[in-house]
C-alpha cells in the first residue's frame, strides 16, 4: 500500500470514529442517564426528576417506565417480567392534583 493510500485510509478511520462518537448521547443528558439503567433506577430518576425536571413527563405501564422528552422522543425502560409495579395514589380529598 502506497503512502497516499495509509493516509487516506487514517483519514477515513478517524472520520468515523468522530461520527460514531457523535451519535451516542451526551452522558450527563437525560438520554444519557437513562441508557443503561434499569427499571428499578429508571423509577429512582422518574421520581426525582417529578421535581427537578418537570419538563421530562413519565409514567409508568404493565411493561415499561416510559419518559416522554421534551423534544417528543419517548424512552421506555422495560419492567422485568417476573416482578410486579404496584403505584398507590392516597387522598384526602381528591385522587390526583
Amino acid at each position: 500500500m502506497n503512502q497516499h493510500r495509509k493516509i487516506l485510509s487514517l483519514f477515513i478511520a478517524l472520520g468515523l470514529m468522530v461520527g460514531v462518537s457523535a451519535c451516542q448521547p451526551d452522558p450527563n443528558s437525560p438520554e444519557g442517564l437513562l441508557k443503561n439503567a434499569d427499571a428499578r433506577q429508571a423509577l429512582a430518576i422518574a421520581n426525582d426528576w417529578k421535581w427537578s425536571k418537570k419538563e421530562i413527563k413519565s409514567h409508568v405501564t404493565s411493561r415499561d417506565v416510559v419518559f416522554e422528552l421534551p423534544d417528543g422522543k419517548v424512552i421506555k425502560i422495560p419492567l422485568p417480567d417476573d416482578k410486579m409495579m404496584v403505584a398507590v395514589a392516597p387522598y384526602i380529598n381528591q385522587t390526583h392534583q
